[in-house]
């Protein structure tokens, strides 16, 4: 912020030093990762991961891949969604408040931190509808134009048993519902 703290009208931060947007994209190219869904420049020099988001024609060079296809995927971001979604819940006290939730509520009170299961490597511009909604009943996409992320789904553990015809009565639900109704007098 500018302001006239100490007579001054110069840049005020807390720490004495000013990143900005131009070093904070320096500083993730520098640890592998994307910035604003940008290749690094590391990536354009190795055409890693950048087919389709340069286009030429003549001298003149365009950047309109990112525009209409960029992702902040890389293989950096895979291997770190990975390492999240391996490591689970690392935090010592919520690991012990989950014994006591699972103790006393039959149910833990926190969950492994949720990780998007985008990766980027989509060849495709317009993707099918399979690939948008995860159905494919025909089963002509999964494996040729879309892979699934082999880092697993860990919010979707909760859902596991859930489904089996009758777990929740008809009677339930009901009661479920009319307990939030307003009592008429």
């Amino acid at each position: 912020m500018l302001e006239r703290k100490d007579g001054t009208f110069n840049l005020q931060t807390q720490d004495g030093y000013w990143l900005g947007e131009k070093g904070f994209e320096r500083t993730q190219a520098a640890q592998g990762l994307r910035y604003r869904m940008r290749p690094t420049p590391q990536e354009y020099r190795d055409g890693i991961d950048v087919d389709g988001l340069m286009w030429q024609i003549g001298p003149f060079k365009w950047k309109v891949g990112e525009a209409l296809g960029g992702t902040s995927n890389n293989k950096a971001l895979r291997e770190l969604k990975r390492k999240i979604a391996a490591d689970g819940i690392t935090d010592e006290g919520m690991l012990a408040e989950n014994e006591y939730w699972v103790k006393r509520y039959g149910h833990e009170r926190w969950f492994p931190p949720y990780v998007d299961q985008s990766q980027g490597l989509a060849k495709t511009f317009l993707r099918p509808l399979a690939a948008w909604s995860g159905l494919d009943p025909k089963k002509e996409e999964r494996g040729v134009t879309w892979f699934e992320a082999d880092y697993g789904k860990p919010w979707l553990g909760k859902y596991v048993g859930t489904k089996e015809k009758g777990f929740v009565s008809p009677a339930q639900v009901k009661k479920e519902y009319d307990s939030g109704k307003l009592l008429k007098k």
